[in-house]
């Protein structure tokens, strides 16, 4: 049975050796020795064929056992393993004072399915990975003798044993098949094990509540006689300050106890409770004596007056208006993945947090440690909850069960800590039977704890506005996100998980199994029709297996962004069409993942001198020949097995589902937005305005360089949590590795994993000679790592100045799920420089959030400078002088005001202002090229953080002159329209014209006839001593490949390096490229604002240079180059992914590169043509022009 986590002396519900704190001095020392704990050395074999059981290897260890520890995983020993494993252990068992008295053998966590034997005897089994349980092993158990457990623990697969999957169980998002971001599929005994002595009648469970505003503590104490006869006795109980144990009020009543399970609800009174909040988190004591004729049984548990809900626009602790300051932790280490390997990690987490400021931390989906509960009770830092279930479980025939085990466990375990504030049931999941569960489950919840905030789903990714897209029509299966058919009906585009629907716009999604979905045409009448589709990706980079079918025969098979295939994919055609035949459009994911796979469809039937149709402008039309619906996945399109859509809807229309459920309601309270945001980076000026104005309307998840459209402009209708957000760093590969190879660890699952992506690391270190920039990989990694404090900053900025967001809890804690995405500290606990200043600077109570814009510009250009005061309850209302300054280079200042800034009163019933804007003006910057700083600082009265923020500037006169002519491949609009405007002497390429070495900017649409027939040409010049810059990477696209004319025989890929919480590391050699610009190392953000691509150079051979390049050791490993110099005969050509012809005239840093990629490719010598190499033939058909 489930046990809450309380203290005993007698059950033995207490922490036990994990917990610092030791038992009060007055428990009996019959009772101290009541428990034998288990935990230390035990056997363990491994299981693969799962004939353990049938064959009796509960008797005794395999001869092949390993010594292994309680608590601690199989993968530890046994590396990759996964399935049935057992433990054995032998121990002394003592004999048991309690006249009558129980054995009971109790686990704290087995994750996940326990079978257990003692002595021979068969106990029973367990399914669930992180609660306790227990058996009771009286008449079992030998007293004064050698006593073997042993456990069939069963670590579930893809494969099922004992009829259980992984992907079907509480789970988290542990995967068998591991990829960076997910969590290790570990398993074992993962928390103690104890033989528990107690009376014949015991206290089995305790939980208590202090009610802050009365005084009051109500207790309910749960009984359990094992016996077969009522006894009668005592029930004494006493309230405490823990920190001193002196009884504040006590009571005894006379109790009954029937056999079996009893329940006694009982009240004790503090006058003027001291309340527990996170600047003073003050603990009590409640202690419980049952004295019956087999013994006394005591039990206790610490326990807090406080009170936390969502109420007028605001998170409030004990009445009082907070900002939820938080993050989330996975609880993931190291070695032991969910077990420390160092048992001071556990709290170091816990401390760093609150050191920088932090008032919260989120345990996603699963329990923490009990520990660390013990420890946030103690430092005041507020808790967010959820178990194995919250998250990636499958629904299947047990699953309610399953989830329903699982929460209730949580909250039996844990329910007496006053930390815990919010009970968390989800996170990150589409409608369907898992969602609903959640939604129904809200009163058994209630059953067992009335007093905390319970949220229902992080992120919202569920069908109501507050997980969709508002706005857009949908046809999907009812109760099921996809697959899809959508529509943009409005005058405006829509953007939401990553996916942006222009105006009009008609797109498919598939389904989670791979389900095509359709949108099929039935022929009003015979007759030829033209048939045209566009297949085109709207999300980040869909990647679907297209078809058009004609009576379920196929007339196109094609796909988008698979293999050679580029976003964009198209069909025309003539058909002789029969009054009712069909048209199918259909799709389906492509390369086997599901997940951000929306892809336009522009379809149009067009009968000869007859009626037309388009499967957008038709969109649900009156007597429209169109319907929607979805395939079942096969391997080719059965058309015969169409199933039309139930559900048709305008997301965001009728009854919303709220968010929240504050303490004693029963419902779902739509009074909170919460959302989780995870927009491109670096982030562009849309993305930074979107932060700052987001008002909790549709799904913002991934959205892109533009923003959310018409941001400013939307209502507020509901305040919004932010429940995750962020941007990371890169994995130090080099020191991670080190530690493992330290600890003597290299072989495990995850030492393997990282080394694997450090030798691809120094591949790349090797190939482009990174040495010549970086002093080591180690000062490489630093630099990467060193750089993200920057970006946390903007992130501060952005939602402390936004008046609508209530909380953040970025991502994540630590880095974790093998990734970069921690705020704090690596993976192995070393802090990230930098970052604990900006955590400390972003949550600080006052602060300022200063926004400049642009971050790079002309000299005497427009800045725009604006400056919001973050005030979390602190400034009282009234004036307060403050000055703002602009310093430039050689502490030069351009600008320098003195300001009044004015907190308002709050209004009784209204919410408290945390965000006051102050200043906002646009300023011309008369300055000198290099680094300036906005400067803002309060006179008197306020001790505000932050307050300084970058920007560049440029002076056209520092330009580097272009004194050679320069000749234009192709065309470009923005280019062609640029040079002109600097006297740079242009003319375009003339194929007759041999007499010189030229420099040539080769643009972003090749010259007619286009094709191989231009790019030999070009191929020619280069070979004979010109120089090419390709300034786009779009110039060597085909309809088959975005990389067909690049002039290389290993042609590589185009490959995009999407850069989000898991970024891209952007770098760049002193080269002569960057000749005057900021290089050398990482680039700049704020220096190269809007020119940084995701697109990189990955595949091709090694380049001649290596000038510049991203890498993404974020998550996995990926990389590639943005410039990059080859050879081809006497001349060369560069290669380039940065955005420069976009920015030209904007970002001077564009101009400059622009310039020095023509100078550096200048001829230095005036000389001829050379001839062309004599095997040139040879090398146009490697490079497929021939």
């Amino acid at each position: 049975m489930l046990k809450s986590t309380v203290r005993s002396l007698c059950s033995g519900l207490f922490f036990g050796a994990l917990v610092l704190h030791a038992l009060a001095a007055a428990a009996h020392a019959e009772a101290q020795n009541s428990i034998v704990s288990l935990d230390g050395t035990w056997r363990i074999a491994t299981d693969p064929q799962n004939i353990g059981k049938e064959q009796g290897w509960f008797k005794t260890p395999n001869a092949d056992a390993l010594d292994t520890n309680v608590p601690w995983i199989i993968q530890d020993p046994f590396p990759g393993y996964h399935g049935v494993a057992w433990y054995w252990r032998s121990f002394e068992a003592p004999q048991n004072a309690y006249a009558d008295g129980r054995y009971l053998l109790r686990f704290w966590a087995v994750d996940y399915k326990a079978d257990v034997w003692l002595n021979d005897t068969y106990l029973g089994s367990h399914e669930g990975g992180e609660e306790p349980f227990s058996f009771d092993v009286t008449g079992i158990v030998r007293a004064g003798n050698d006593n073997r457990v042993a456990v069939r623990v069963l670590n579930p697969k893809d494969e099922p044993i004992d009829d259980i999957i992984l992907a079907q169980t509480p789970h988290r998002n542990k995967v068998n098949k591991y990829f960076a971001g997910a969590s290790y599929n570990l398993g074992g005994i993962t928390d103690s094990v104890e033989l528990v002595m107690t009376p014949q009648v015991r206290i089995d469970d305790f939980y208590v509540h202090a009610n802050w505003k009365t005084g009051e503590v109500n207790i309910q104490t749960t009984f359990f006689n094992a016996g077969k006869d009522s006894q009668t006795g005592t029930l004494t109980l006493s309230i405490a300050p823990a920190a001193n144990g002196t009884t504040l009020e006590a009571a005894t009543i006379n109790v009954t106890a029937g056999p079996g399970t009893s329940v006694v609800n009982s009240t004790l009174k503090v006058s003027q409770p001291h309340l527990w909040d996170v600047k003073d988190p003050y603990l009590y004591r409640v202690t419980a004596r049952l004295n019956t004729k087999g013994g006394e049984c005591e039990q206790s548990t610490r326990c807090g007056f406080r009170d936390f809900r969502f109420e007028n626009g605001h998170f409030r602790l004990n009445g009082k208006a907070l900002f939820l300051k938080g993050s989330h932790t996975g609880n993931h280490w190291p070695i032991g993945q969910q077990l420390p390997y160092d048992p001071d990690w556990a709290r170091r987490d816990l401390i760093n947090v609150k050191m920088m400021g932090f008032n919260s931390i989120r345990f996603i989906a699963g329990v923490p440690m009990r520990l660390q509960l013990d420890y946030c009770d103690e430092i005041g830092l507020l808790v967010y909850e959820e178990s194995y279930a919250a998250w990636c479980t499958e629904n299947s025939p047990h699953f309610a069960q399953r989830y329903d085990s699982s929460v209730l466990g949580m909250i039996k375990r844990d329910r007496n800590h006053p930390c815990i504030v919010i009970w968390g049931l989800l996170n990150e999941t589409p409608v369907g039977p898992v969602h609903q569960q959640a939604v129904e489950f809200l009163p058994k919840l209630r059953a067992l704890d009335e007093t905390r905030a319970v949220l229902l789903s992080s992120g919202r990714w569920d069908v109501t506005a507050g997980g969709e897209p508002v706005g857009i029509h949908i046809h999907r299966i009812q109760g099921q996100f996809d697959p899809s058919a959508t529509h943009n009906g409005t005058d405006a585009p829509i953007s939401a998980l990553g996916i942006t629907w222009q105006p009009g716009q008609f797109a498919l999604h598939p389904g989670p199994k791979g389900e095509y979905s359709v949108a099929r045409w039935t022929a009003p009448q015979d007759g030829k029709c033209d048939i045209t589709a566009v297949y085109s990706s709207i999300a980040e980079k869909a990647t679907t297996d297209v078809h058009v079918l004609h009576n379920g025969k196929p007339l196109f098979d094609g796909f988008v962004n698979v293999g050679d295939a580029g976003k964009e994919t198209k069909y025309s055609g003539s058909v002789d069409i029969k009054k009712g035949d069909l048209i199918d459009f259909a799709l389906s994911f492509g390369n086997g993942d599901y997940g951000a796979d929306t892809t336009a469809l522009a379809a149009t039937i067009a009968y000869a001198n007859g009626p037309s149709f388009d499967v957008a402008k038709d969109y649900l039309a009156k007597g429209s020949p169109w319907t929607y619906g979805y395939l079942p996945r096969t391997d080719v399109p059965d058309s015969s097995a169409f199933i039309a859509y139930d559900e048709a809807k305008t997301i965001g229309e009728g009854s919303r589902l709220g968010s929240i459920s504050n303490p004693g309601s029963h419902e779902w309270e739509d009074i909170l937005d919460d959302q989780h945001i995870y927009p491109h980076v670096p982030h562009s000026p849309e993305i930074v305005a979107t932060l700052r104005n987001y008002r909790g309307v549709g799904n913002p998840v991934g959205f892109g360089d533009g923003g959310l459209a018409n941001i400013e402009n939307r209502p507020a209708l509901r305040p919004v949590f932010i429940s995750e957000y962020g941007i990371g760093s890169a994995v130090d590969l080099v020191r991670t590795t080190r530690w493992f190879e330290q600890l003597g660890k290299a072989n495990l699952d995850d030492a393997v994993f990282y080394k694997g992506l450090l030798d691809r690391f120094m591949n790349d270190w090797t190939a482009w000679r990174l040495d010549e920039t970086f002093a080591s990989p180690e000062d490489y990694f630093a630099q990467t790592i060193k750089k993200m404090a920057a970006q946390r900053t903007l992130g501060f900025n952005a939602f402390r100045s936004n008046p609508n967001c209530a909380g953040l809890s970025v991502t994540g804690t630590v880095d974790q799920g093998n990734t970069g995405e921690g705020l704090t500290a690596t993976t192995f606990r070393e802090l990230k420089p930098g970052a604990t200043d900006a955590a400390f600077d972003g949550w600080a109570p006052v602060r300022w959030c200063l926004f400049v814009g642009p971050e790079h510009l002309y000299r005497n250009g427009n800045v725009r400078l604006e400056a919001v005061v973050a005030n979390e309850d602190t400034l009282a209302p009234g004036d307060y002088s403050a000055r703002l300054q602009v310093v430039g280079p050689r502490g030069i200042r351009v600008f320098d005001r003195s300001i009044t800034v004015t907190i308002p009163k709050t209004e009784p019933g209204q919410p408290e202002v945390f965000a006051v804007p102050v200043f906002d003006e646009e300023v011309p910057i008369d300055g000198p090229t290099g680094e300036y700083r906005f400067l803002a600082a309060f006179q008197q009265g306020a001790a505000a953080a932050g307050g300084d923020v970058r920007f560049f500037i440029d002076d056209p006169a520092d330009m580097p002159a272009i004194e050679s002519e320069v000749v234009l491949w192709g065309s470009d609009e923005r280019v062609e329209k640029w040079l002109p405007t600097q006297n740079i002497k242009c003319r375009a390429f003339d194929p007759a014209r041999k007499d010189v070495r030229e420099t040539i900017l080769a643009l972003r649409t090749p010259p007619a006839p286009g094709g191989a027939e231009a790019f030999t040409e070009l191929a020619k010049r280069i070979a004979q001593g010109s120089n090419v810059v390709f300034l786009s990477p779009e110039v060597f696209a085909s309809e088959k490949s975005p990389v067909s004319y690049l002039p290389l025989a290993n042609k590589g890929q185009l490959l995009s390096l999407y850069s989000w919480l898991y970024l891209k590391d952007d770098w760049a050699k002193y080269h002569p490229f960057f000749e005057g610009m900021q290089t050398g190392g990482m680039l700049d953000y704020s220096y190269y604002v809007g020119m940084l691509s995701d697109s990189v150079w990955q595949g091709q051979d090694a380049p001649a240079e290596a000038v510049a390049g991203a890498i993404k050791a974020s998550q996995d490993y990926s990389s590639g180059l943005n410039l990059c110099v080859y050879r081809l005969g006497e001349g060369r050509f560069v290669l380039n992914t940065m955005r420069i012809a976009e920015n030209l005239g904007t970002n001077p840093a564009a101009e400059r590169l622009l310039r020095n990629l023509i100078k550096a490719n200048a001829p230095t010598e005036n000389k001829p043509l050379a001839a062309l190499p004599t095997d040139f033939d040879a090398t146009l058909k490697a490079f497929g022009y021939k």
